[in-house]
């Protein structure tokens, strides 16, 4: 059996992030999450680090950044926290990422 496609999801708590991540919750056998970004809703994000387990988290600010991880390495996660427009170029272009979901909306998904 071939391995799960790596995943990256960028807008992870908006309901497009959301819906994405429900499917990949329920076809582990296919999918895995790579990497996840959030704008705003850190706290959601957490949450949904905890529970998939990326190997990144991106987020837009260094101070967002630093809580984040201090929270997923209380958690026992491994999960890296990375920071802004070249946190996710590095999510999206990693040569391990299968497929990109961009769900981020509006000035924050690069214009």
């Amino acid at each position: 059996m071939s391995r799960p496609q790596q995943i990256t999801v960028l807008g992870a708590t908006g309901s497009i992030g959301l819906s994405t991540l429900d499917v990949i919750a329920r076809h582990p056998e296919r999918y895995q999450v790579f990497a996840l970004s959030g704008f705003t809703r850190f706290n959601e994000l957490r949450a949904l680090c905890v529970r998939h387990a990326p190997r990144f988290a991106v987020v837009p600010e260094a101070s967002a950044a630093r809580g984040l991880q201090d929270d997923l390495h209380a958690a026992g996660l491994t999960t890296r926290v990375l920071v802004g427009e070249e946190g996710l170029c590095q999510v999206a272009a990693d040569p391990e990422v299968d497929a990109v979901m961009a769900a981020i909306v509006g000035a924050a998904g690069g214009g």
